[in-house]
Formats: C-alpha cells, structure tokens, sequence
C-alpha cells in the first residue's frame, strides 16, 4: 500500500510538472493551512466588534479559515502589521493616513462602519454650532490621533485654521480621562474623543455634541473604521485574506442588526469594558454594513482633506496613494 501510494504521488508530480501548476497547488494548499494573525485589542473596543462576533459565532470557521488572535497595544498596530506579528487588525483610516503617506505598506480591503468620534462642550456652554469653536481651546488625548484629526478636517471644511501653519483653535493634551473633568474645570472650552468615552460624557450629562460623525451631514455616510492587512498577506496568502476580509462582512452584519446582543456577549466575555446597555446604544448609532468600495472613498477623501490642511506633504500623490492602499479581493461582495 505505501509503494502505491509513493508511485500515485509520483505520477501526480509528473504530470504537475508537465503542465507547470505544482507551484499553484502547492501556493493553494498553504493559503488553506495559513493561520491569519488577528490584531485585538488587550483592551476591547466597541469598534472591534466584528472582530470578537467573528470569533464568537463561527464566522472564521464558516469560511474555512485558520486564524490566532493576538492581542495588542493598538499603539504598536503599525509596526506588529509590517514585522509580520500580526497579519490583520482595525483602526481608524483618518489615523493611518500620514504613516500610509511616510512609508508604511498596508492594504485596506473593507469599510467597517461609520460613526464613533464626537467633540463635546459643557452642557450649559454658549458654543452652539462647530464654527464657534474658532479661537476655543480644544481638549484632546494627543495631536496624532482620530478625533484631533476629524475635528481638524470639520473645521477647516468651516474655513478655521486648526493646525500650526494656520492655528485658529488652541490645542490642549489630557489624558482621556481627565478630559470631560478639564473642560469642567474651565481648563478647555470642548475635548475631542472617541467612543466609548465621548458618548459616555454625553449619557452622563457632563457633555452636548458639538460634532458627531455619526450624525453631522459632513461626515455621517464617511466610513470611519476600516479592516487594515498587512501587504504580506495581501501579497501572499490572498486566499487566506479573502475569508478573512468575508467573515468580517459577515460579523458586522451580524452587529448591525443585532447592537444589544453584541454588547451583552462583550460584557459578559469582559472584551469591553463598561455598561453594556450604553454599549448597545451606541453599538446601534453605527452603520456597520461593511462595504467594499467605501474603503477606496474613505482612502482618498482622508487623504485630500490631510493634505489640504497640512497633515501631509503636497508633493504626495494622493490617487496613488489611495490605489497603493485599497484593494478590492475578489470573492468578496461590495456589501451584504
């Protein structure tokens, strides 16, 4: 029996090197056996959802894929994708932009969903529209990251100067935790964050909504959250990427119609921290119809408002950039 078996594989090989597909096969059959490396958060969050509801209700396993979570400071996100410690994750594109624009590879193949950023100020404040901001000071947890730089792109879509070379607005840097007790203090006149910490001032009455992307005309249909792949895997295991980037379609779905179900499971799995009512309500202000071709919009639409205000160099080409960055795999539908 096993000189048949070494005599068929030996035909099998000849005729693979006849017709020149043993390096497809062989290229095939890894794909099949790759584990993806997912980027989770040691500390969960809302915007990762699909991530953990993927896990959770077999939508990995559904596609055949193999997969590790590996849970990361989402600060080092960048340089665990292009060391190969993890293959896939989610952030911010408003964030990514200016690595992308430096030098960093990655691909982005799926818009997650929209929402998840706000600019608050005091519930009794006098600021009623985002255009009063102009000459406030502005509470934020640091100049890099997504809220700053969403509130630098709504206002100077207003006409303010929000950065050095036209600063119309006081930057001023607090911990997170510290914002909402600053701006009650007088110290900032609004704070800049992202969910679950701004919706939670909001719930708790310490904040009004000065911008919300979620709800304001500007950015509301701009998906925020895009699914990030290293462009190792994009480059070779793009089988293995492809049920990755469906699963996630799929999980988001899944949170879109079901907000409440998802924040009870991440409480009860301690994924996320606090109260999983308010986790669903917000979870429910999300469109998370993960979609394809919104990636490629949110790319570019990021990138042009970032060179616009300074963010990025002009001499950057924004289409190329925006085609070196997006990819469309196919297999994977637009949207669900």
């Amino acid at each position: 029996m096993r000189m048949r078996q070494v005599v068929l594989a030996g035909l099998l090989i000849g005729i693979c090197l006849a017709a020149g597909s043993c390096k497809g096969k062989a290229k095939a059959v890894a794909e099949d056996d790759y584990a993806v490396r997912v980027g989770i958060p040691i500390a969960g969050t809302l915007c990762s959802a699909p991530f953990f509801i993927a896990h959770q209700k077999g939508f990995y396993e559904a596609e055949g894929l193999n997969f590790e979570d590996v849970r990361i400071d989402w600060s080092q996100r960048a340089q665990l994708l292009t060391t190969g410690q993890i293959d896939v994750t989610t952030h911010l594109v408003s964030a990514m932009i200016q690595p992308i624009a430096n030098g960093l590879e990655v691909k982005m193949p799926l818009a997650i969903h929209t929402g998840c950023i706000k600019a608050l100020v005091p519930p009794d404040s006098p600021i009623r529209t985002p255009a009063d901001l102009k000459g406030k000071r502005i509470g934020t947890d640091s100049m890099n990251s997504s809220a700053t730089i969403i509130v630098q792109r709504y206002l100077a879509e207003l006409g303010i100067g929000t950065t050095t070379n036209n600063l119309e607005v006081e930057w001023l840097i607090y911990p997170n935790s510290e914002l909402a007790l600053a701006m009650e203090r007088g110290q900032i006149d609004a704070m800049a964050a992202n969910d679950p910490i701004a919706s939670i001032v909001e719930s708790q009455g310490r904040g009004r909504a000065i911008i919300d992307t979620g709800k304001d005309d500007y950015l509301k249909d701009e998906y925020c959250c895009m699914l990030i792949a290293s462009s190792a895997i994009a480059r070779d295991h793009p089988q293995a990427l492809t049920k990755f980037t469906r699963a996630i379609q799929k999980a988001a779905l899944w949170v879109l119609e079901n907000p409440a179900e998802t924040a009870r499971l991440m409480g009860e799995a301690q994924y996320v921290a606090g109260d999983p009512e308010l986790n669903g309500r917000i979870l429910a202000t999300y469109n998370y119809r993960a979609v394809v071709s919104d990636a490629e919009t949110a790319i570019e639409r990021n990138a042009r408002d970032l060179q616009r205000i300074g963010l990025i160099d002009s001499s950057v080409d924004v289409q190329a950039l925006t085609k070196n960055t997006f990819i469309a795999l196919p297999g994977v539908p637009d949207r669900l």
